[in-house]
């Protein structure tokens, strides 16, 4: 069973542990002992001072979990499993840990894989604190850079940070190009050098216009979303990654599911239950005799002010799909990542005009943007 991979002793020792940090929380240690609860733990059952600390803050949000400490005082949860549960739940009111207490007394913690239980927890929390998720997507976006240190004989080094949208499109497409098997598994370089070897011939063959010695079709970011509570309701709670570093695989906010959808292809899955019945062809809402001629209007995002390159947007509807949007060359307009997400973000309103000025409006101020083969530089 997953939840017994530590043997016993070791989950009756952090049961121990964690029933002695339970009472030394709920008295007043210190005032009593002149020690700190996280001191007095640490001396009694010989564990490092963030050990004891540790457990201090699990047995402190645990007393609102009550159900949650008597399956971990079973053995049913592991005390990795208890870590991961109390790090999700931390920024949730007591309603919330409620609520995900109720949820893991429900799940069959015994025989459930570790990692899925740890799952549905991230998307409780998720879904308790959308604006918690929301801002750290946010915070993810704005720092994503890439730094490249050169040195005097021409070489570099790199270092970066991104978002899990972007880190899941970057690797899987790395990846993607870097599959091929070598001739000897002894000779084999790291995956490491075969990424960065991947990224080389990515570049070649985009400065060559496209053209590459492989058939290989161009690698897509690839995530699952309900259709079938879209087509219904018209919203979605988000999107899973199916690519993923490290862990379990990131899921997206609504707002950059809404962002996806706008020029996303789709295959559709039929699932009965946790079976697939049946999966679809591929669905393309934009052809690409109608993305030149998107490409060839705009030339790039048309949010004013922006002069992000075509290689940076996506196509996005100005009526959404899931609103029954047209994908037609009058709704639809190139926006680059960031302004694309302003723009889901914040409601800004778009209207295209005759002319191809494009007016984009909020609380009654409005800018324009016109294409840029009429601009003069």
């Amino acid at each position: 069973m997953f939840a017994r991979a530590l043997p016993t002793d070791t989950i009756d020792d952090a049961c121990d542990a964690l029933l002695q940090a339970d009472r030394l929380a709920d008295a007043d240690v210190e005032a009593s002992t002149g020690l700190s609860p996280e001191i007095l733990l640490s001396l009694r059952a010989r564990r490092t001072f963030s050990e004891a600390r540790i457990m201090v803050h699990a047995a402190t949000t645990l007393h609102a979990m009550p159900l949650t400490r008597a399956a971990f005082a079973r053995g049913d949860l592991s005390w990795g499993q208890v870590r991961g549960i109390v790090a999700a739940v931390r920024y949730v009111d007591a309603a919330g840990r409620g609520q995900i207490d109720d949820l893991i007394a429900r799940t069959n913690t015994r025989d459930s894989d570790p990692d899925e239980l740890l799952s549905r927890v991230d998307d409780a929390v998720a879904s308790a604190r959308a604006d918690l998720h929301l801002a750290r997507e946010d915070r993810a976006i704005e720092r994503g850079f890439l730094a490249v240190q050169g040195r005097l004989d021409g070489s570099a080094s790199f270092y970066g940070e991104a978002d899990a949208q972007s880190t899941a499109t970057l690797l899987e497409a790395l990846d993607a190009q870097a599959e091929d098997p070598v001739a000897a598994e002894d000779e084999a370089p790291t995956r490491a050098t075969q990424r960065f070897d991947a990224l080389i011939g990515i570049c070649e063959s985009s400065l060559n216009g496209g053209r590459t010695h492989t058939t290989r079709p161009r690698p897509r970011l690839l995530a699952t979303i309900d259709l079938d509570e879209l087509t219904r309701t018209g919203r979605t709670q988000g999107a899973r990654l199916l690519w993923n570093l490290a862990g379990r695989p990131a899921t997206l906010t609504p707002l950059a599911t809404e962002m996806l959808l706008c020029d996303a292809t789709i295959v559709p899955v039929v699932f009965d239950g946790a079976r697939p019945a049946a999966v679809g062809d591929a669905m393309s809402p934009i052809s690409s005799k109608l993305r030149a001629a998107l490409i060839a209007r705009d030339g790039g995002c048309r949010f004013p002010g922006c002069r992000a390159p075509v290689a940076w947007c996506d196509a996005h509807h100005i009526r959404a799909r899931i609103h029954e949007g047209p994908t037609v060359i009058d709704n639809l307009i190139l926006l680059c990542r960031r302004c694309h997400r302003r723009v889901h973000r914040f409601g800004w309103k778009i209207e295209l005009h005759g002319d191809g000025a494009i007016g984009f409006s909020r609380r009654g101020q409005t800018y324009s943007s016109y294409p840029r083969a009429s601009r003069r530089e």
